[in-house]
């Protein structure tokens, strides 16, 4: 249960470091910014100590994982044909982003 507090109160000051870095005309370290908002996210494991909701959410995922792989499957394909048909239509233009099909599928993305 200590450790819970210390760790509320560690985020709250870094919350109000990084508020107040932000919102001020000052050059800060970005990266000491970022290494605060990590604490932020540890908040989250103070909230869900019990981890029920993502045992629930782990399940779920589990036992509808077929359906899951077929739908990333199909996006994945679908992001290269409509990438694929992007860079034909915009190949033989002069003025193009698209120069190789990488670019195209990065467009994708």
């Amino acid at each position: 249960m200590f450790f819970f507090s210390r760790l509320d109160v560690i985020t709250i000051v870094a919350s109000l470091i990084v508020l107040s870095e932000g919102s001020s005309g000052r050059v800060f370290a970005a990266s000491a910014l970022r290494g605060l908002r990590f604490f932020q996210i540890l908040r989250m494991v103070r909230v869900d100590r019990r981890g029920g909701t993502w045992k629930l959410l782990g399940s779920v995922v589990w036992a509808h994982r077929q359906e899951l792989i077929t739908t990333l499957y199909i996006g994945f394909l679908g992001l290269i044909l409509s990438s694929f048909l992007v860079f034909l239509a915009e190949k033989e233009e002069k003025d193009t982003k698209f120069t190789n099909y990488a670019e195209a599928l990065w467009w994708g993305v």
